[in-house]
């Protein structure tokens, strides 16, 4: 059999199939045949998932062939190349996951105990010392995936074995009835199949055996073999297994973003060309980590990490893989240079690993990787001055796009009509394809065209296999089912498929909330670098150890969690504020969620909703990890609607650099930190006041003169200040049980351990935030 790398990536890909097949029986029943891919050591056989990945290929796939046998039988055909591409890729992907497989025989399959574990959350394993919890991912699809459960107890053999030949049974009938699957070895069919592996093996443990902790997906573990497969493939097979990881990094993203001409003529769209610009700018990440790896001919398998600002990419190591990649670093810098000149670019450099490198992944190789690109990053227009001979001089340009203000002879400039046309695409459709197309071949239909000089990216509503070639790269967003699964975060407030403005989303939450307010929410997760540097030890207990594998999961597990659940936790809280907010002409939502995807976020909404998000999405974070070594932190800040959002988002930016001052995983709102831990409670102490105010029990205007007051005092300042305070209370007593609470919540300051100016700052941000989620009612002047 002559191979090609399409061969050996998809039998790279399916290589443990089986694995998924054999655990939905409740004891193993392969026929003879079947018994021939599995190898015999004199007494018995071992690895038998071997025969039911056999036994699926020729079932589900109707492949008969040279390619079947050596894909199922590769753990005993040691003289083939093939083969030993693929168990070679096989160990190198998770060599302590490998460890345990001689374990998988015909004795051991009789007790059935590799049918009844789970997939163990890789984030349990994250340590500095503080409490986490052994959690646990049930069986699932990853659209319907749930939380982590931290009580998982074993079921018996019967039970485990129906849980898993009902995702099987479903896995196995979306393969049959796709006729592009049917006895097809090429790069379509390595689309459809990646896609649906995605979707069902994402819960499923890559081994099970030895009654250890399996923490790395049956995907992420195929997806990673199929990467190194692929690169050994290019390399050629020898003893010496060495690898690049190229790091890309994009920059000038935030500027890009808030690019946005704020009049009055140009208000109307903000929100629209907000959202266009940030999604606009992951498509062109996307398209670059896709130029390289369509350079050498691999798959998406091979892009490792992918998030908006960047992405890792594993690639072979002959003589010639630098200079390719400098000139594909060059092409595409030039022709981001072309459209978008300084507002976006890119640097990209890689270092050279060998085989226990990539399994170990040691965090002295990732810090030498972000050493070599920061100083790509301080010349990183080194080459563009020489490809424009004007770089240094201002365009003349006697008109500008009336949109973002670049140089431009059309009113609106081609940018800003794709960004335009990009935000309507992502609000109107739920499920549709991106393609990425490197040689100018594709001639379906499609909703939209980006074309860049020689590179294009298309949005098509129906996946058209015929029309593809391996140029061509395509990811599917949400449920469109074929090529790289990308959960999107579409959800923004509409009113009659319309996206509507600040003011009008503003308008969403009812009065009873307090002033019309806009709030703008930027999270991330807490010391990512640390986590995905040092968290992982290297422990003498199995599996409790590095291992790339496990970095791809965990990268996988926050993308998921910012990308597809924060969609959940708007709607959920929408629902709460508002509850006809599920009317047939809105989205279900009163968040705008300008981005969520990687490991942050930036959601616009009222003051009073993003409060209450914030508490939110950091309990279900919470959830999430069962972990409280991997925290998050978030900055809010309130503004007018008519204030100017890109200075909104910078002031959010701000807060959260407050906020990971100390110990980080806090909130800071209003100049003012609040560890999450006090979050709800400090919450619960201004509602308090907010029901004391609408209830008529206590004055929003004295609530408002004793703040002014005590604004920016010193304790001492404020003690001297308690007697007319409580004057105050007094004088406008209505209830004796409710003056006692008010003037307990005064005195209270400085009698505790905390440090007392910060005590007092909390209690002047309670009074804040009760004034702001109350209303403007007549009132009898306050003495």
């Amino acid at each position: 059999m002559e191979y090609k790398l399409i061969d050996v990536a998809y039998g790279a890909l399916l290589h443990d199939i089986g694995k998924f097949y054999q655990r939905s029986k409740e004891k193993s029943d392969l026929t003879d045949e079947e018994y021939e891919s599995t190898p015999w050591n004199g007494i018995y056989h071992s690895h038998l998932h071997s025969g039911y990945t056999s036994r699926f290929m020729k079932e589900s796939l109707h492949l008969f062939n040279e390619f079947e046998m050596l894909t199922s039988s590769h753990h005993k055909n040691e003289n083939d190349v093939y083969a030993k591409i693929i168990k070679k890729a096989d160990v190198i992907a998770s060599n302590i996951d490998r460890q345990d497989e001689e374990e998988d025989t015909e004795e051991n399959n009789k007790r059935g105990n590799f049918i009844t574990s789970r997939l163990y959350s890789v984030l349990s394993e994250v340590d500095f010392g503080k409490d986490k919890a052994d959690a646990y991912f049930m069986l699932d699809n990853i659209f319907s995936l749930k939380d982590p459960v931290t009580n998982f107890t074993r079921k018996d053999v019967k039970e485990s074995a129906l849980e898993y030949k009902k995702l099987f049974n479903g896995f196995k009938k979306v393969v049959e009835d796709n006729n592009y699957l049917y006895k097809r070895v090429d790069k379509v069919s390595y689309d459809y199949m990646y896609n649906y592996m995605y979707q069902y093996l994402s819960t499923v443990p890559a081994s099970t055996f030895g009654n250890v902790k399996s923490s790395v997906s049956l995907f992420d573990h195929s997806r990673m073999t199929s990467a190194i497969a692929s690169c050994i493939y290019l390399n050629g097979y020898d003893d010496k297994m060495t690898f690049n990881l190229l790091e890309i990094d994009v920059s000038g993203i935030q500027s890009f973003i808030f690019k946005i001409v704020e009049g009055r003529e140009t208000r109307p769209g903000l929100t629209k060309a907000l959202r266009g610009r940030s999604i606009l700018v992951g498509l062109i990440t996307n398209l670059i980590s896709y130029a390289f790896i369509h350079e050498f001919g691999l798959t998406q398998s091979n892009i490792l990490f992918n998030s908006g600002g960047g992405s890792t990419i594993l690639l072979p190591s002959g003589d010639d893989v630098e200079r390719r990649v400098e000139e594909v670093s060059k092409r595409i810098r030039e022709t981001l240079y072309d459209y978008f000149k300084t507002d976006i670019t890119f640097v990209a450099d890689m270092i050279l690993v060998n085989e226990k490198e990539l399994h170990d992944f040691k965090s002295d190789l990732s810090v030498k990787l972000k050493e070599k690109l920061g100083r790509k990053k301080m010349k990183k227009f080194s080459d563009i001055i020489a490809y424009d001979k004007d770089f240094f001089f201002k365009k003349s340009s006697n008109r500008e796009c009336k949109k973002c203000g670049s140089p431009s002879e059309k009113n609106v400039c081609d940018i800003c009509l794709w960004v335009k046309e990009i935000s309507d695409i992502y609000t109107k459709q739920s499920n549709f394809g991106v393609l990425y197309d490197f040689n100018d071949s594709y001639l379906g239909d499609y909703l939209l065209r980006i074309n860049l000089n020689d590179l294009n990216i298309y949005f098509i509503n129906k996946a058209d296999p015929s029309k593809y070639n391996e140029d061509i790269y395509v990811d599917s967003i949400n449920q469109f089912g074929y090529g790289n699964q990308k959960f999107v975060n579409s959800l923004v407030p509409l009113k009659n498929n319309k996206i509507l403005n600040f003011e009008e989303i503003m308008n969403l939450t009812p009065l009873k909330y307090g002033d019309r307010k806009l709030a703008i929410l930027k999270m991330d997760v807490d010391n990512l670098g640390g986590i995905f540097a040092f968290g992982l030890k290297n422990k003498e207990e199995k599996r409790a150890q590095r291992s790339f594998s496990k970095y791809v999961t965990m990268s996988r597990l926050f993308e998921y969690f910012f990308s597809a659940k924060i969609s959940t936790i708007c709607k959920k809280v929408s629902e709460q504020i508002n509850p006809i907010v599920n009317d047939p002409d809105s989205n279900g939502t009163l968040f705008y969620i300008n981005y969520s995807g990687g490991d942050d976020l930036v959601i616009i909404g009222s003051a009073y909703s993003i409060v209450m998000l914030a508490k939110e999405i950091n309990k279900q974070f919470s959830a999430f990890t069962h972990n409280k070594n991997i925290t998050i932190s978030g900055g809010i800040h309130f503004q007018n609607d008519k204030a100017p959002i890109r200075f909104g988002v910078q002031r959010a930016e701000d807060a959260l650099e407050k906020s990971k001052t100390g110990e980080k995983n806090a909130i800071t709102l209003i100049d003012t930190r609040v560890p999450f831990e006090e979050y709800e409670q400090l919450l619960d102490s201004v509602f308090d006041i907010v029901n004391d105010i609408n209830t008529g029990f206590i004055s929003r205007t004295m609530v408002h003169h004793i703040m002014m007051n005590i604004r920016d005092k010193t304790l001492d300042e404020y003690i001297r200040l308690l007697p007319k305070i409580q004057y105050v209370l007094y004088r406008n007593k209505k209830d004796e049980n409710h003056f006692i609470k008010m003037k307990r919540l005064f005195n209270d300051v400085g009698m505790t351990d905390k440090n007392s100016n910060e005590e007092l700052r909390l209690l002047e941000l309670k009074l804040k935030l009760a004034i702001m989620f109350t209303r403007e009612v007549e009132e009898k002047h306050v003495q």
